[in-house]
């Protein structure tokens, strides 16, 4: 019975681990627009530069955002932050209320 906890905790902390390492790429990307719209105005760079930057962007974006809505909840196997159609990074699974941080709080 004991090796059944272990194997669950060791299973919650892999599986909130992977979702807080999507969730900080996620914001990652985000918050790096203004910086690297900021570094290609300094370098003066092209109109078509800047068109093909913002499209490597948003692109990279697509795959990071795609990549946050598809993670699972250790817990109940559903999708961290999505419910239907909505895509919601809380941080709390939108099924089953299990906190991103449920593994490091000390009971």
């Amino acid at each position: 019975m004991n090796d059944k906890i272990e194997t669950e905790t060791v299973d919650l902390t892999a599986g909130l681990a992977k979702i807080r390492s999507r969730r900080w790429l996620m914001w990652l990307v985000i918050f790096s627009y203004v910086p690297g719209l900021l570094i290609s105005l300094e370098m003066q760079a092209s109109s078509s530069i800047m068109g093909w930057l913002f499209a490597l962007w948003v692109l990279l974006l697509c795959i990071v955002i795609g990549l946050a809505t598809v993670v699972c909840c250790p817990r109940c196997k559903k999708p961290f932050h999505t419910n239907g159609p909505t895509f919601l990074p809380v941080r709390k699974c939108v099924h089953c209320g299990l906190h991103l941080k449920a593994d490091k709080i000390k009971k």
